[in-house]
């Protein structure tokens, strides 16, 4: 009886591994999301209003309030001031 208890619960935390392993993790300043990387807010097109046509596919995509810079990694937005050497330049 204790083998098929432990069996079992070998195969519910090998199940377990296997689906945390499959998802995604997402770095500081993104979330798990559908969005499309081409129409990503970047300080370049922080104050664009031009609505996104790509298709939407699940992937970490930065959070509101963040914006993709160069590195490839999402930053607050207020890094975008300082981008072309003039902290008063403000953005929405």
């Amino acid at each position: 009886m204790k083998v098929v208890v432990v069996l079992c619960f070998c195969l519910l935390a090998f199940g377990l591994l296997m689906t945390v392993g499959a998802a995604d993790v997402c770095r500081f300043g993104e979330r798990w999301r559908c969005g499309s990387a081409a129409c990503e807010k970047k300080c370049d097109t922080l104050t664009s209003t031009t609505e996104c046509t790509e298709p939407c596919t699940d992937g970490c995509y930065c959070e509101p309030g963040f914006v993709r810079v160069a590195v490839g990694t999402c930053s607050p937005q207020f890094v975008c001031r300082y981008k072309n050497g003039s902290p008063r330049r403000l953005y929405a």
